[in-house]
């Protein structure tokens, strides 16, 4: 139950990061959660897609809405080696 409670607090708290306009994709803000504030916990928060696309979502609205350029998405896992061997 208070494991509930908190991972319903750390995708809350994600959502507003999202809604900053600081970030452009739910993989900014995993790494922002769980290196730079050492909430090790984001590592299995995210595994959901529906709330990855919900702050990819978030991202790109509020990022529009600030005036800012637009990131370009992450690369999903299955293209990161794909992008690594096209680049070397």
């Amino acid at each position: 139950m208070a494991q509930d409670r908190f991972k319903d607090w750390l995708r809350e708290l994600a959502r507003h990061m999202a809604r900053t306009g600081r970030y452009g994709s739910w993989r900014l803000i995993q790494i922002e959660l769980r290196f730079m504030q050492g909430i090790r916990e984001a590592a299995n928060c995210f595994a959901d897609s529906e709330i990855r696309t919900e702050l990819d979502a978030l991202c790109r609205e509020a990022q529009k809405q600030a005036g800012r350029a637009i990131a370009l998405p992450a690369l999903e896992p299955s293209t990161d080696s794909a992008f690594a061997a096209a680049t070397r």
